[in-house]
């Protein structure tokens, strides 16, 4: 985040790979397609990008985790999902 002195922000959505604004703006350059590479955009309209190691299954994991944390802050507490057979 840089020098930014506001640290906390409020994700808006969570997507595997990078967004077409960055593919655009890296075109040039050769990291654009790396395995691993999730973003984020928040509430302020600014995305922020990541690569994790581990590749596509664990960037999956981290938007899967993202998401779970965004909706169980904005939303309260967390529903649980039962199976009834």
């Amino acid at each position: 985040w840089g020098k930014s002195r506001k640290r906390n922000v409020v994700c808006r959505a969570a997507e595997v790979g990078p967004s077409d604004t960055f593919r655009w703006n890296r075109r040039r350059k050769f990291d654009v397609e790396e395995p691993g590479m999730f973003h984020v955009v928040t509430t302020q309209n600014k995305e922020v990008h990541f690569v994790c190691q581990g590749g596509l299954e664990m960037a999956d994991l981290w938007v899967r985790g993202i998401r779970l944390v965004t909706g169980q802050a904005i939303f309260g507490k967390m529903q649980l999902r039962v199976n009834h057979k």
